[in-house]
C-alpha cells in the first residue's frame, strides 16, 4: 500500500511481435497506449488540484486519444491502438499541481523484442532529469518507480523520459 503522500502515474504499453506496417529506418521499442496521473488517497477526477493538471485525466496514446499535447519528443505517428516510441529517447511533459510531493510511476509496458538476439529492451527512466529506474522490458509487465518529492518540488511540469539505449528496428 502506498503512503497517502504519494501519487500514481500509470503508463500502459503492449508488446508487438509483427511489424509489417512500420518504417524500417527508425529505431523503435516502446508502445504506450494509456497514461493516468491520480491521487493515491482519492483517485476521482475531482481530486485534481488545477484544471491544467493531468491528475485524474487519462492520457490515451491510441487513435482519437489525447496524448499528442503531452508528447515532447521521440514518438512516432499515432496508430489505431498505441503510439510507438521512436529513437533512443521518448519524452512527455505532464502538467502537475505545484509541489505535489512524492509520486509513483507505475507502468505496464512492453517492447519490441526479437528472441533470442534481443530478449528485452533496457529502459532508463528519468523524471525532471533525475534517473529514477532501470527496467528490462520485454512482454507486457508491470513496473514502478518512486519519484521523490524533491524532484517535483516547485515544478508545474513533470518531464518523464524513457531512454532506450539499445533501441532496435524491425528490419
Amino acid at each position: 500500500m502506498l503512503p497517502n503522500t504519494m501519487r500514481k502515474v500509470v503508463v500502459n504499453a503492449f508488446p508487438r511481435n509483427a511489424f509489417p506496417m512500420l518504417r524500417r529506418c527508425f529505431l523503435i521499442s516502446l508502445m504506450p497506449s494509456l497514461l493516468v496521473v491520480e491521487h493515491a488517497a482519492d483517485p476521482s477526477p475531482s481530486a485534481a488540484s488545477t484544471s491544467a493538471s493531468v491528475v485524474g485525466t487519462p492520457i490515451q496514446f491510441n487513435a482519437g486519444g489525447n496524448s499528442e499535447r503531452y508528447r515532447v519528443s521521440g514518438w512516432s505517428k499515432t496508430e489505431k491502438e498505441y503510439t510507438w516510441s521512436e529513437g533512443k529517447s521518448a519524452q512527455l511533459g505532464l502538467p502537475i499541481p505545484s509541489s505535489p510531493g512524492a509520486l509513483t510511476l507505475l507502468a505496464k509496458m512492453g517492447a519490441l523484442v526479437s528472441r533470442p538476439t534481443v530478449p528485452y529492451q533496457k529502459v532508463e527512466v528519468f523524471a525532471n532529469g533525475q534517473k529514477i529506474a532501470d527496467w528490462e522490458v520485454a512482454d507486457t509487465v508491470d513496473f514502478s518507480a518512486l519519484i521523490p518529492a524533491k524532484v517535483t518540488k516547485n515544478e508545474s511540469i513533470l518531464n518523464v523520459e524513457f531512454r532506450v539505449p539499445n533501441a532496435t528496428s524491425p528490419k
